[in-house]
């Protein structure tokens, strides 16, 4: 159990160690789904049929019948997608064409609910097998928060404990559910109420909630799902620019960054525009730092911990007291530093 108010900060290389999509891989992924092409103008040749299909409702709905603008939008995305740093820059930079966005967002969705289906923590008849992947930064962070928790703790396990995740899947919430489920040997249902209370805010939205966790357009985790259901999840992700207009939950989300003790990066880029929506407004708690830096130059390095001081001041005062980072992955980073972050 934290014991500390402490809050991780989630990026795609933490994602990657349950297999899912990170850099090149995601971009390739959605520009193969989204370069929609014919051989005779009806014959689909390329791209997602399930996207095709989800576009000519789109456009029927609109009271059209032409999807060709859209493809069109989705063709520049692919074209374009081995020049951009990531998908979420390339639509920030296309912000005002609303066709280009949207092509995006459908081809976002579609390959992360594809990734969940295919990842190791993808929970089958049995649910998920344990036993086959323990080595990933979820289950050890779950052992983490549990150790030395009685059944009669759980209700306030999460209490020091939240999540910032730039990631579109809903891998944290799947699996220490599943976990806790399994581990505590509770019913799946008292382990998705006792879950709920875990905050995990996902600036750039997520491919639709749980069933369990409530709401429209939810989507079990990795499911397999219709055209007309797409845009649905697609209309649930949100472009840096439409997330910097989201005043309420960046400012909680930002309060609870302002008022950690530790803050742990977890297979995060430290790119401009995600330390721009973490940068705090306001704190009274100086923090310790902690992230992985794996496959990262020196000079990059240096300009990480900048990047992290300047993210983590407020009215002219770094609220950064120590920073540890490490060439490692994030479950290797939890274990070599379990004692200092999960110390009381």
């Amino acid at each position: 159990m934290f014991k500390k108010k402490t809050v991780f900060v989630v990026g795609a290389g933490a994602s990657k160690e349950v297999d899912l999509p990170v850099g090149d891989e995601l971009k390739n992924s959605i520009a193969g789904k989204v370069n929609i092409g014919f051989n005779d103008g009806y014959t689909q040749s390329s791209g997602d049929k399930k996207i095709t299909e989800a576009l000519r409702g789109i456009v029927q709905e609109r009271g059209g019948r032409d999807i060709n603008p859209l493809c069109r939008a989705g063709r520049i995305i692919a074209s374009a997608m081995p020049q951009a740093i990531s998908i979420d820059n390339f639509l920030h930079t296309h912000a005002n064409d609303n066709d280009i966005v949207l092509m995006g967002k459908l081809g976002i969705a579609a390959s992360i609910l594809e990734a969940e289906r295919t990842s190791k923590i993808r929970a089958g008849n049995k649910g998920i097998v344990f036993g086959a992947h323990p080595h990933i930064w979820q289950n050890t962070f779950c052992k983490m928060l549990t150790e030395g928790v009685r059944l009669d703790d759980l209700d306030t396990v999460f209490e020091n404990v939240a999540f910032v995740t730039f990631n579109y899947d809903r891998c944290i919430e799947h699996y220490v559910s599943h976990w806790l489920a399994n581990y505590m040997q509770i019913s799946e249902d008292h382990a998705q109420s006792l879950t709920k209370k875990l905050k995990v805010f996902h600036p750039y939205g997520q491919v639709g909630r749980l069933p369990w966790q409530g709401g429209a357009n939810s989507v079990d985790f990795g499911a397999e799902v219709s055209p007309r259901a797409i845009p649905l999840i697609a209309n649930q992700l949100r472009t840096f620019t439409e997330r910097v207009e989201d005043d309420t939950m960046l400012d909680e989300m930002r309060g609870y960054v302002g008022e950690a003790e530790q803050v742990i990066y977890l297979g995060f880029s430290y790119g401009q525009m995600n330390m721009e929506l973490l940068a705090l407004r306001d704190s009274k708690t100086y923090k310790s730092v902690f992230g992985t830096v794996l496959g990262m130059s020196h000079p990059n390095i240096d300009a990480v911990k900048d990047r992290i001081i300047t993210s983590m001041t407020a009215a002219s005062v770094s609220w950064v007291g120590r920073i540890e980072v490490a060439p490692s992955t994030a479950n290797q980073l939890l274990n070599d530093y379990w004692y200092h972050i999960a110390a009381g």
